[in-house]
């Protein structure tokens, strides 16, 4: 039975797009949603330490930029080879889930598009 820490909080454009109450409004947010598509954040982190140890990589696809950030102790330490594996495989899903949501968003503009459109005539 799931408890209040299992339920995935709704997310600021799923709020703002159940509050749109124009078209105008509703543009808004897509347009909002698809310029935060365009830049991908993956950060895999180790808690329970004494540091900030972290794996990080932003990419930008628009204009094709990848930054990575690796804590020196993923370079040093043996034992946490597994965890930079375990990071590159997730920036590999990200980028892949990534060209999903865009073409989702895309499809998603022009239904709306072609809906005002028609409710315009």
């Amino acid at each position: 039975m799931p408890n209040g820490e299992d339920i995935v909080p709704e997310g600021k454009l799923q709020e703002e797009l159940r509050e749109a109450r124009t078209k105008e409004d509703v543009w808004k947010v897509i347009k909002k949603a698809i310029s935060e598509s365009i830049c991908l954040e993956i950060t895999t982190k180790v808690s329970g330490g004494a540091g900030d140890e972290k794996l990080y990589t932003k990419i930008d696809l628009l204009q094709a930029d990848r930054t990575n950030e690796i804590h020196i102790n993923f370079l040093k330490d043996p034992d946490l080879a597994p965890l930079r594996d375990f990071h590159a495989e997730q920036v590999k899903l990200a980028e892949q889930d990534i060209q999903k949501k865009l073409e989702f968003l895309e499809n998603l503009a022009r239904t709306l598009s072609g809906m005002i459109g028609k409710a315009e005539e």
